[in-house]
């Protein structure tokens, strides 16, 4: 461990020392270099490169007319070791939006898409599968016209779809707790609560043991119903409420379920992942997250086939009511776990 934390100063102080001391690592871009990179992507005598200024170039395919975008020069970091490097970006998906995604999205729907370097995003917010069907027929409709009518503008660049269904009801209680450690809370406070909550006999409970360091000292609790699904006692951080028992049961179950989802029934690529998420891009969710990434003309049917995924997951998810009750296994509170689905596509 001490290891570690030497190595992790030395990195920071390598990193003061290049901010303000060591020159960027490569070279900084000039006419000729632009040329030469934005050549290879359109061909020799194909683009047309006008500086802007020291850091700004502008891009004219002659192919493309109606396509003219800007290579920008910036510091970023690069190598194992961040040391300051020269690199670039463009806006040419940015550029391409403006033309393409009008033939295809509503101009509401348009206000949920973001440009990022060479990547389009597109976050939207679906209720039923018909959202989800008619959203991916766009994205699947938008990517062929891309790749057909712009493949070099296009060509290792992204559009990532994210279809996010809204995060149900959710007790405060999951936001305030900690894990309560088995050498601070008696035998009989931890069986009182547990028979109160699901039933004497219902359950097995144990010390998370030292060699099992995630939840080591942690109080390890498996219902007899979902014996290979475990979740764990914590104490309740909430004012009013500081050092009552309480439990992780309904995430560690989405955790549970996500992760024994058959999802090789539907999709055995590698690039297909689904997880439990209880943050999802700085929100608490408290759902699923589907991600499927493909290089387009790598496989086909990729994002129709998501749709039959994600709607499986939805089903199978459904037949779980220790994760659509809030308060299993009273079930009066219902709360179907949230699905999120990321799409990416790579030119």
């Amino acid at each position: 461990m001490k290891k570690i934390y030497s190595l992790g100063l030395i990195i920071v102080l390598i990193m003061i020392l290049c901010s303000g001391c060591i020159l960027p690592d490569g070279k900084p871009l000039t006419t000729e270099s632009v040329t030469e990179k934005v050549e290879e992507r359109y061909g020799v005598g194909k683009v047309k490169v006008k500086r802007l200024d020291k850091k700004t170039w502008e891009i004219s395919p002659t192919d493309y007319p109606d396509i003219k975008y800007t290579i920008k020069q910036k510091i970023g970091h690069g190598g194992v070791i961040p040391v300051p490097a020269y690199t670039d970006d463009d806006n040419r998906m940015e550029i391409l939006g403006k033309i393409v995604l009008p033939k295809f999205f509503s101009r509401k729907e348009i206000k949920n898409i973001e440009f990022s370097d060479s990547i389009i995003k597109y976050k939207c917010n679906v209720r039923s599968d018909k959202d989800v069907e008619a959203l991916c027929s766009k994205m699947q409709a938008m990517c062929e016209y891309m790749n057909e009518y712009y493949s070099p503008v296009v060509k290792d660049a992204y559009v990532i779809a994210y279809f996010k269904e809204p995060r149900r009801f959710i007790p405060n209680d999951l936001k305030y707790k900690k894990p309560a450690m088995r050498d601070k809370i008696s035998k009989s406070k931890i069986v009182s609560y547990l028979d109160s909550k699901y039933g004497s006999g219902n359950y097995t409970f144990r010390k998370v043991p030292s060699d099992e360091v995630s939840h080591e000292g942690e109080v390890e609790v498996k219902l007899n119903e979902y014996p290979d699904m475990p979740f764990y006692l914590a104490t309740s951080t909430k004012p009013g409420k500081r050092g009552q028992l309480t439990d992780t049961l309904y995430m560690d179950m989405i955790y549970n379920l996500a992760s024994k989802f058959p999802a090789s029934e539907y999709d055995s690529s590698s690039f297909l992942t689904i997880e439990g998420e209880e943050m999802l891009y700085g929100e608490r969710y408290y759902g699923v997250l589907l991600r499927r990434y493909f290089k387009w003309g790598d496989e086909t049917g990729v994002i129709e086939n998501a749709q039959v995924t994600r709607k499986a997951l939805s089903t199978y998810l459904d037949q779980y009511p220790v994760v659509n009750y809030t308060d299993y296994p009273e079930n009066q509170h219902a709360s179907k776990p949230p699905i999120c689905m990321v799409v990416s596509v790579q030119f």
